[in-house]
């Protein structure tokens, strides 16, 4: 099995929904109060002959958005600490308080990426068990704005100004957020290949 070990800060990386949502001041990280049995991830994450297959996707406002060939998908094992923290980030993923996940749970992951542009992943050599899969998706927003860019001036027959009306432009401003797209699923047996669909 491939998977990755690594020292990392407090799971920040998933808790801001875009830049546009941020709060002012600093949030307030919600951890699980269920203890985390390093012994029991390390055993879920051992090796196995299973494999997960499925595709990403964010909707919103009617609209599907797709994940970037390249960008990355990460798999937990499910254990009651993970559950907790899954129920937290229903309830606070963006805003005041934000779940998050401690460094050592977070270290029990398989690091994937998106193999194509239609969010497409797999996670190979899987034991059966359940798993928790997360991602962040970005999406477009725009919003108008009118201002005003002149002012137009009417002369009578003599060449005197007479009247004078302001001329607007409006104009459309696009930007990108990001929104986490989450899920779990469960590998039944050895050997099996599941598939499914992570979405919003």
């Amino acid at each position: 099995m491939h998977f990755h070990f690594k020292t990392s800060i407090f799971l920040i990386l998933l808790s801001l929904a875009g830049v546009s949502e941020v709060c002012a001041q600093e949030p307030q990280y919600l951890f699980p109060a269920t203890a985390f049995n390093e012994a029991e991830a390390a055993q879920l994450m051992g090796e196995g002959t299973a494999r997960i297959r499925g595709t990403a996707k964010l909707r919103k406002r009617g609209v599907d958005y797709l994940p970037w060939q390249g960008d990355r998908i990460d798999l937990f094992p499910v254990t009651p600490y993970l559950l907790e923290f899954a129920a937290l980030r229903k309830k606070h993923h963006k805003g005041k308080k934000i779940a998050a996940m401690s460094n050592e749970a977070f270290t029990y992951r398989i690091e994937g990426k998106f193999v194509d542009n239609k969010g497409t992943f797999e996670f190979r050599d899987l034991k059966p068990g359940k798993y928790y899969i997360a991602t962040w998706i970005t999406f477009e927003r725009e919003y108008k704005e009118t201002v005003q860019t002149g002012t137009e001036v009417g002369y009578n027959y003599y060449g005197n100004a007479v009247a004078s009306w302001p001329i607007y432009t409006t104009y459309t401003h696009k930007y990108t957020l990001d929104d986490e797209v989450t899920g779990i699923v469960e590998v039944k047996s050895n050997g099996e290949t599941v598939t499914t669909v992570i979405s919003n």
